[in-house]
């Protein structure tokens, strides 16, 4: 897969912080590390990206999947049945996470030093697939204090009770939470909920957010 070509951006101060944090949640795909999924779907079936959203949110099979209730087989029959796809069982699974890629530059070490003075979570929507995949490039359990992935808490963003499931098992307010999305829905559900939230361009993952906010 072709990764984003580097631009450069020009960082935009953003409203200050109202409340100082006690914990820096992440988003990962498209804010931790590199998210091709959608366009890299669009490419190959000549579908528009709205398009290949909506087939993946009117899916039963898939919905089920990012919550943890459904098996990686019946999921990869159902992905290439949504897509006419072909292809073994293994290739469908290699094109899969093929779309989840590299950390953006400098966000591991970025992380690392936030950790030292704040607690530091993420919390993402994904699956038993993709989570495995992720190991390749991250270990999620030493980089992040507490990491929460949709499949395995049950419950996925942006409904409330996903953002109030954290908030309970942090414990803390949801004020005192920093949250990084590059989904507008997401941040605008945890906005709702109380936490700070700002919303990430994922050409450049989160660090440019994170110095316009003055955390790093």
């Amino acid at each position: 897969m072709k990764r984003r070509s580097r631009t450069t951006l020009k960082l935009l101060p953003l409203q200050p912080l109202s409340l100082t944090p006690k914990v820096i949640l992440f988003d990962l795909g498209g804010v931790v590390v590199r998210w091709v999924g959608i366009q890299a779907l669009s490419d190959l079936t000549g579908l528009s990206t709205l398009q290949v959203s909506e087939r993946f949110k009117q899916s039963e099979i898939g919905n089920r999947f990012e919550r943890g209730h459904c098996s990686n087989e019946d999921f990869i029959a159902e992905f290439r049945n949504l897509f006419d796809l072909t292809g073994s069982d293994a290739e469908l699974i290699k094109l899969w996470n093929g779309w989840v890629q590299d950390p953006y530059d400098g966000i591991v070490e970025t992380i690392k030093n936030l950790k030292t003075r704040y607690r530091v979570a993420c919390l993402s929507n994904t699956n038993d697939l993709h989570w495995e995949h992720l190991k390749a490039y991250l270990d999620l359990d030493a980089l992040f204090d507490r990491p929460y992935a949709s499949h395995k808490i049950h419950r996925a963003k942006p409904d409330p009770d996903c953002f109030e499931f954290v908030i309970r098992e942090l414990n803390v307010k949801p004020e005192e939470i920093i949250f990084l999305d590059d989904s507008q829905a997401n941040i605008d559900a945890a906005l709702n909920i109380g936490m700070q939230a700002h919303k990430v361009d994922p050409t450049f993952g989160a660090v440019p957010t994170l110095k316009s906010l003055g955390l790093v």
